[in-house]
């Protein structure tokens, strides 16, 4: 952050606008092209190109589109294209690029260009690059930095990255509470010349401590001799800078700011958040929830190393496989009663397979609810009762069925009324089931959640299991029970 003397608090990059005409031509050494805003096609004869011709490419491009090009090329010309970009383009086209293949780009480059597009980066973009190089490589870049930006990099750095901190930007506008009205505009007014984009200006007292915002309607109505500190508005909305993404997010969609002061423990201002970087949180989360639904690592990408992949996967697959011994030894218990009537081992899958998507089913829901905010107790009853009903509903439509199915099956093996009593045992199997299903699906996140442990954590892999064991459990019990 930057004290000015004019009491003026900023520094903020310049936020450039792409042009988004539907079609274009490009004009380089590899001949017109024309492209739209979707893609440039990167063929054989441009990868064969020097770097510099790709660069002069791209520079005429929106930035997401240089961005697709570079994410195509060979890690090593893209690092060499990256070397030829003006840096403020390099580091506009990195900030569209995936931070894991963005860091790979940058570790390829020669430490002083890679530190010069660095340097052109918003700082949160900046630390969430360094924090995907190895240690040496991060203190070398750190290194070639100017000791200011260094020193805001390290700052940044301090902030786990999925907290308000770890997501916030220091470019935030500022203004001292005893500026007079006059002075404020004509310092708003020189700052529009730099800036093409101010969210809110905020206003701090002289310990830099967050007091209000400003409104410009306010601020151009009010008389120019009266200070800021009379015309503020005062208790604004702004988050602790160890606040959770999540709940940031949540708060910024509730809300509908386009963007959020950030404080520290002693209410001094240090960073803001803005909507794009909800926007990425929202996508970034929602990826995460859904890995871990499923028990797969929630940092794990299509570019992650197989090792990391190993290390993420294989402790719930042994969760899993100890789940899927006790549906075995149900199975196990039965033995006789499937050498008796071997066909209930063709439909003990669907039962259990049924009952088991019943359960994502109703956990998806759950899972997504338990995100957005904090239920109470009682619409969590009203959510039980919901699923409850819906799963008797669901499962008697998917029980009659199988039942019809099952009496057809069973008469060219069994006598008409044993065929009958089968398939209504296997049609009762699954209505419980699929109920069971439900409800499990939703109390299982819900439990998990007031266990103080994140809802979508492998919540599957328990479901299933419990809609396995109790499918066995049912329709072999009631075949033993009822036909032997």
């Amino acid at each position: 952050m930057e004290y000015r003397d004019d009491g003026l608090r900023v520094m903020q990059e310049e936020q450039p606008v792409e042009k988004l005409q539907n079609q274009y031509s490009i004009e380089s050494d590899l001949g017109s092209i024309d492209v739209t805003p979707e893609e440039i096609p990167v063929t054989p004869e441009l990868i064969g190109s020097s770097p510099g011709k790709i660069s002069r490419l791209i520079e005429e491009a929106p930035a997401q589109q240089g961005a697709k090009v570079l994410e195509q090329l060979p890690l090593d010309l893209a690092a060499a294209v990256g070397e030829y970009l003006d840096p403020k383009t390099a580091a506009r086209i990195f900030k569209e690029i995936d931070a894991g293949t963005a860091a790979s780009i940058i570790l390829a480059m020669h430490r002083p260009e890679a530190a010069m597009v660095l340097s052109e980066m918003d700082p949160d973009d900046r630390v969430d690059i360094l924090g995907l190089v190895d240690r040496e490589a991060h203190d070398e870049l750190l290194s070639e930095l100017d000791a200011a930006m260094a020193d805001e990099t390290r700052n940044l750095e301090q902030y786990p990255p999925d907290t308000a901190g770890g997501i916030m930007t220091t470019n935030v506008t500022a203004v001292y509470e005893y500026l007079t009205v006059d002075d404020a505009i004509n310092l708003l007014r020189r700052l529009s010349e730099e800036l093409e984009q101010i969210f809110y200006v905020y206003v701090i007292d002289r310990l830099g401590r967050l007091v209000g915002v400003l409104s410009m309607r306010d601020l151009i109505l009010a008389r120019p001799e009266r200070q800021l500190r009379h015309i503020m508005i005062k208790n604004v909305r702004s988050v602790p800078a160890t606040m959770d993404q999540e709940e940031v997010a949540r708060i910024m969609r509730e809300s509908g700011y386009l963007a959020l002061p950030v404080v520290d423990n002693r209410n001094r201002l240090i960073g803001l958040i803005t909507v794009d970087d909800v926007v990425d949180v929202i996508q970034e989360e929602a990826t995460e929830d859904v890995q871990k639904l499923f028990g797969a690592g929630p940092e794990e990408r299509l570019n992650s190393p197989w090792h990391y992949s190993y290390r993420k996967r294989v402790g719930w697959l042994l969760v899993n496989l100890l789940t899927a011994f006790a549906g075995a030894s149900i199975v196990a218990a039965f033995e006789g009663t499937i050498a008796e009537i071997a066909m209930v081992a063709a439909l003990m899958p669907i039962v259990s397979a049924v009952g088991g998507n019943a359960s994502v089913q109703a956990m998806a829901v759950t899972v997504r609810g338990l995100i957005e905010g904090r239920p109470d107790r009682r619409l969590i009853r009203q959510v039980l009762a919901r699923e409850l009903i819906a799963g008797i509903a669901n499962g008697f439509t998917v029980g009659i069925v199988i039942l019809v199915v099952t009496v057809g099956y069973a008469m060219g093996n069994l006598p008409f009324v044993k065929a009958v009593e089968f398939g209504i045992i296997v049609g009762v199997s699954m209505i419980i089931n699929v109920t069971f299903g439900c409800m499990i699906g939703t109390g299982m996140p819900i439990i998990i959640h007031r266990l103080g442990f994140d809802p979508a954590q492998s919540a599957t892999i328990f479901t299933t299991a419990s809609t396995d064991v109790l499918g066995f459990f049912l329709l072999l019990g009631l075949v033993t029970l009822v036909l032997l």
